[in-house]
């Protein structure tokens, strides 16, 4: 973001409303959208819930038989 905010200082100089607007919308967009590594927002592909009883419409994962091997 440091080479964002630099160009859009350089802006400023040149054109002081076009730079005072293009802030403005980069300002924006930083509070919806997060930049660089989130893992905060990561949504796992499969959660376990053993205590929870199956119904219908739920998506499950059927396990081998105990000792037998899963990838045969």
């Amino acid at each position: 973001m440091s080479r964002l905010t630099e160009l859009l200082r350089q802006v400023r100089k040149a054109d002081a409303q076009l730079g005072t607007d293009l802030e403005a919308e980069v300002a924006a967009l930083t509070k919806r959208r997060t930049f660089g590594l989130v893992f905060e927002q990561h949504q796992p592909e499969a959660v376990e819930l053993p205590g929870r009883v199956v119904r219908r419409g739920d998506k499950v994962r059927v396990l081998p038989p105990r000792g037998g091997c899963p990838y045969v």
